[in-house]
């Protein structure tokens, strides 16, 4: 990094700037790097993975695509083979598989490898640094309490649901289009092997999970429209299913569940992971497909800078993404418009057409076109076919 003496005092001058320290600004910033370009990261909390906001599920199918190199023993914590889904009124769907379908992580750790990652690469990370404005290439700092300036050819803004740099580049985002997750990690007795999926009024707009981490400590969380009394759902929720845990820790986070941008680049700024909305609207989940958009938003910068490419071609790469986040989207549209009764209905009608068979078959957690068209051509589950038209045209 680069110091000079400007009109307003000392400024920093770094050609690419990231900011947020979560995987998807990491992985960006480590491959930036690794193309020989300068690049800092700024991230407003003092350690890297700290305050763990996920429910730490990731697909297998995933992390294999990604080819990120780490060793799984490192950061993996327990292996999932299978889903338990239940309707309000308990009507159950199992999915089950002979191999893992998902990995329970610990994000603490899957951050500070890729941290590590990105010093390796040449990066520079500015913890406990916070952006308080941008200005096109001007960016207007807080460390220590102090007040900086920052000047940067390319911002990319990894800065999460409530990005400052998306809300100062597009038209603020309204409540409706976020969920609020609630998550104790607790003790008790579970089936290593199985996250539990629970839908039902007091997790409106969303969901409630189970996701264990071995046979006797679990994350059990909820997502709830904002408004809602989140704690007292989670309550509600505890005491209808009967958990007998004791409490180990809690957490919770803003989870956008909502269509992926496809305004992404600003003048010289780029917005990436949950600040682009580059999260599964069905379950929240966001490591995948930000890594996977990591990568396209690095190969785009690089660009610029070595060839004047526009920053545009990111827009027009991640479209692949954004095709499968827009179903999720869809899926997570649909199930909303339903009350408890008809989402009973729907898991009844789907458990008496095979779904189950079909899911340990087809299913896939990131890319939901690789199955929705396949419903089609399985006459059992026709009886399903409207509702999968209508996510396949929108």
């Amino acid at each position: 990094m680069i110091y000079k003496i400007g009109s307003l005092g000392v400024e920093k001058l770094s050609l690419v700037t990231v900011i947020g320290a979560g995987p998807a600004g990491l992985r960006c910033a480590e491959l930036i790097a690794n193309e020989g370009f300068e690049v800092t990261v700024l991230e407003e909390h003092t350690t890297v993975g700290r305050p763990v906001q996920c429910a730490g599920l990731v697909s297998e199918t995933g992390l294999s695509e990604l080819e990120l190199g780490l060793n799984q023993e490192d950061y993996v914590v327990n292996s999932i083979y299978g889903a338990k889904m239940v309707s309000p009124h308990n009507v159950v769907l199992k999915v089950r598989k002979k191999k893992p379908v998902a990995q329970v992580i610990d994000r603490f750790k899957f951050d500070q490898l890729l941290y590590k990652r990105a010093l390796k690469a040449g990066a520079k990370v500015a913890l406990g640094t916070k952006l308080i404005d941008i200005t096109e290439s001007s960016l207007f700092l807080e460390a220590k309490g102090r007040g900086e300036l920052m000047k940067s050819n390319v911002v990319v803004a990894a800065d999460g649901p409530n990005s400052l740099v998306r809300n100062t580049t597009h038209p603020k985002i309204g409540g409706e289009s976020f969920v609020h997750g609630f998550q104790y990690r607790v003790e008790g007795s579970f089936d290593k092997k199985m996250v539990e999926l629970h839908f039902g009024s007091y997790a409106k707009g969303f969901f409630a999970w189970v996701i264990p981490e071995s046979e006797t400590i679990a994350r059990i969380g909820i997502g709830a429209k904002l408004g809602q009394d989140i704690e007292k759902r989670m309550k509600v929720f505890m005491q209808e299913k009967k958990f007998d845990v004791k409490i180990l820790s809690k957490s919770s986070a803003l989870i956008p569940v909502i269509n992926p941008l496809k305004q992404l680049v600003g003048t010289n700024t780029l917005l990436l992971g949950d600040a682009a909305f580059q999260t599964k609207a069905t379950t929240g989940g966001g490591i995948v497909m930000g890594l996977n958009a990591a990568e396209i938003a690095a190969e785009s910068v690089a660009n610029n800078l070595k060839h004047n490419s526009p920053l545009k071609e990111y827009e027009n790469n991640i479209a692949p993404v954004n095709k499968e986040l827009a179903l999720h989207w869809k899926i997570r549209a649909y199930l909303n418009s339903l009350n408890d009764h008809k989402l009973d209905d729907l898991f009844a009608k789907a458990k008496n057409a095979g779904i189950e068979a079909f899911l340990e078959e087809h299913g896939d957690m990131d890319k939901p076109s690789r199955f929705v068209k396949k419903i089609l051509l399985k006459p059992r589950l026709w009886g399903l076919a409207p509702t999968a038209m209508r996510f396949i045209l929108g």
